[in-house]
């Protein structure tokens, strides 16, 4: 399982939505966490829907599993909560979430999302990882055993049917790959295209083809 022991540091957040998007998100979160001693090694999105009856639709909540617990916990925390425009927490019972911060969340329904993407990071239920161990080094293409080696990812798995370990996965030049969280795994989502290369289920540019040209 990719997520860590209980002794991990994990931060929940609710993203505005113009921080919604992967490369403004990670931009916000790096530059909150620039100096704090800390980075965030899994960043992952959660849908957070409304219970039956709410007019409250579907918002983001956004889990971050930290490298350490940051020098100044409350004031790296604040300076998140003003990256991502919305309320930060930390996972209940760890060190920086004390008796009022618990009751706060709880009758603050603005955090509900922060809170879901906790519960559903730490027990690999569901989610979507938009940063991993490992994502940074992978661009191109790349063996499903060398992916599962290198990164975060603990399976690849076909839509269409079983892949082998040296079945080759194009990442793209970007090594865009958003594995989701499912029964304890972060598992990436493939299917077969020309060449019997694979390409991932969530693609970077779903509206370009015809080798990228629309």
């Amino acid at each position: 399982m990719t997520a860590s022991p209980a002794t991990a540091t994990w931060w929940g957040g609710v993203p505005a939505a113009d921080v919604v998007a992967d490369a403004h998100l990670l931009a916000a979160v790096d530059e909150a966490l620039a100096g704090s001693g800390a980075g965030a090694e899994l960043v992952c999105t959660h849908e957070d829907r409304p219970a039956p009856g709410s007019r409250t639709g579907v918002r983001i909540g956004v889990a971050l599993r930290l490298t350490g617990e940051p020098a100044d916990p409350a004031a790296t925390r604040s300076a998140l909560a003003r990256a991502l425009s919305g309320p930060v927490l930390a996972q209940a019972g760890s060190a920086d979430d004390s008796a009022d911060d618990q009751a706060d969340h709880q009758a603050d329904d603005a955090s509900a999302p922060a809170r879901t993407a906790l519960a559903e990071a730490g027990s690999g239920s569901a989610g979507r990882a938009v940063r991993f161990p490992g994502s940074a080094g992978v661009t191109g293409r790349v063996t499903v055993a060398d992916l599962v080696a290198r990164t975060g990812i603990d399976e690849v798995r076909g839509l269409y049917g079983p892949v082998a370990d040296g079945d080759v996965v194009e990442t793209g030049p970007n090594g865009f790959l958003r594995p989701i969280w499912h029964g304890g795994q972060l598992v990436l989502l493939v299917e077969p295209t020309a060449g019997g290369v694979l390409k991932p289920f969530e693609i970077e540019s779903p509206h370009q083809c015809c080798g990228g040209e629309h």
